[in-house]
């Protein structure tokens, strides 16, 4: 069972490292751990998220795998929240940036790139969420 804060703690992890390779101009030759830590961060984002709304019970798993297409993230989250439909589609897209850095051949830092942004962008969206109780 994550608690709130061993989420946080997983995602400023996975983010500082996002982060240390950008800084380091490694992101093209880190994409595969790139695309790992923006999908585990992702999940864990929406975990907070859920957690934090009163949404799911502590012991609910987020599973990055639920993400891997829009119509199963919403059969498995069926419950309504603020902006769920951007979020999920943020979460799926992320999904694929994953299948797509971890898996098969290098890419251009192109897809690297927009798979940073759109964990980010996740980001934004969920911490606007959180703070508006």
């Amino acid at each position: 069972m994550t608690t709130i804060e061993e989420h946080e703690k997983i995602v400023k992890e996975f983010i500082d490292d996002i982060n240390e390779k950008i800084k380091a101009n490694l992101v093209l030759e880190r994409q595969k751990i790139i695309g790992f830590a923006a999908s585990e961060a992702s999940a864990n984002l929406f975990a907070i998220l859920l957690h934090k709304k009163n949404i799911i019970e502590p012991s609910f798993n987020i599973n990055h795998r639920h993400f891997s297409s829009v119509k199963r993230a919403e059969k498995i989250y069926k419950f309504e929240f603020q902006d769920k439909k951007e979020i999920i589609n943020l979460l799926a897209m992320q999904e694929n940036y994953r299948d797509k850095l971890c898996y098969g051949k290098a890419k251009d830092s192109k897809v690297v790139n927009s798979a940073i942004k759109n964990l980010f962008e996740l980001k934004s969206l969920i911490e606007k969420e959180v703070e508006e109780k």
